[in-house]
Protein backbone atom coordinates (compact mmCIF):
# COMPACT_ATOMS: atom_id res chain seq x y z
CA UNK A 1 0.00 0.00 0.00
CA UNK A 2 1.37 3.29 -0.99
CA UNK A 3 -0.20 6.90 0.25
CA UNK A 4 0.64 10.09 -1.55
CA UNK A 5 0.29 13.62 -0.56
CA UNK A 6 0.07 16.67 -2.04
CA UNK A 7 -0.48 20.62 -1.63
CA UNK A 8 -3.50 21.18 -3.98
CA UNK A 9 -4.46 24.75 -2.91
CA UNK A 10 -4.05 27.39 -0.44
CA UNK A 11 -7.38 29.10 0.99
CA UNK A 12 -7.03 32.31 3.34
CA UNK A 13 -3.91 31.19 4.17
CA UNK A 14 -5.32 27.71 5.22
CA UNK A 15 -3.93 24.94 3.36
CA UNK A 16 -5.49 21.87 1.93
CA UNK A 17 -3.53 18.87 1.26
CA UNK A 18 -4.85 15.88 -1.13
CA UNK A 19 -4.30 12.91 0.55
CA UNK A 20 -4.60 9.82 -1.78
CA UNK A 21 -4.07 6.06 -0.82
CA UNK A 22 -3.38 3.12 -2.90
CA UNK A 23 -2.93 -0.55 -3.20
CA UNK A 24 -0.29 -3.09 -4.80
CA UNK A 25 -1.14 -3.03 -7.69
CA UNK A 26 -1.26 1.01 -8.06
CA UNK A 27 -5.12 1.14 -8.03
CA UNK A 28 -6.59 4.54 -5.99
CA UNK A 29 -8.34 2.86 -2.79
CA UNK A 30 -9.43 6.08 -1.50
CA UNK A 31 -8.82 10.34 -1.81
CA UNK A 32 -9.54 13.17 0.70
CA UNK A 33 -8.52 16.65 1.15
CA UNK A 34 -7.04 17.69 4.85
CA UNK A 35 -7.09 20.94 5.91
CA UNK A 36 -4.50 22.43 7.75
CA UNK A 37 -4.19 25.22 10.49
CA UNK A 38 -2.12 28.03 9.15
CA UNK A 39 -0.54 29.01 12.33
CA UNK A 40 0.19 25.07 13.70
CA UNK A 41 0.07 22.83 10.88
CA UNK A 42 -2.65 20.63 12.22
CA UNK A 43 -4.99 18.80 10.49
CA UNK A 44 -8.27 20.41 11.49
CA UNK A 45 -10.43 18.02 9.27
CA UNK A 46 -10.44 15.94 6.18
CA UNK A 47 -13.17 16.47 3.39
CA UNK A 48 -14.42 13.93 0.44
CA UNK A 49 -13.98 16.65 -1.45
CA UNK A 50 -12.05 19.90 -2.54
CA UNK A 51 -15.46 21.66 -2.54
CA UNK A 52 -16.23 20.52 0.53
CA UNK A 53 -12.36 21.51 2.05
CA UNK A 54 -12.73 25.13 0.97
CA UNK A 55 -16.45 25.40 2.08
CA UNK A 56 -14.72 23.87 5.51
CA UNK A 57 -12.35 26.82 6.14
CA UNK A 58 -14.76 29.90 4.89
CA UNK A 59 -16.99 28.18 7.55
CA UNK A 60 -14.31 27.80 10.05
CA UNK A 61 -12.97 31.86 9.51
CA UNK A 62 -16.98 32.77 9.69
CA UNK A 63 -16.94 30.86 13.12
CA UNK A 64 -13.34 32.41 14.08
CA UNK A 65 -15.17 35.97 13.17
CA UNK A 66 -18.20 35.52 15.03
CA UNK A 67 -16.21 34.72 18.09
CA UNK A 68 -14.13 37.69 17.85
CA UNK A 69 -16.53 39.57 17.60
CA UNK A 70 -18.59 38.51 20.49
CA UNK A 71 -15.80 38.90 22.65
CA UNK A 72 -15.33 42.32 21.84
CA UNK A 73 -18.77 43.51 22.20
CA UNK A 74 -18.97 41.75 25.18
CA UNK A 75 -16.12 43.74 26.41
CA UNK A 76 -17.65 47.38 25.45
CA UNK A 77 -20.08 46.65 27.25
CA UNK A 78 -18.64 46.01 30.33
CA UNK A 79 -16.42 49.21 29.82
CA UNK A 80 -19.51 51.20 28.74
CA UNK A 81 -21.08 50.42 32.12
Amino acid sequence: MRNMRREEKQVFGYVIIRFEQYDSAGALQSRCYEVLCPRTAIVLGRQPSLRAAKRFVVMHELRDFSARSKSKRSAREMFAA
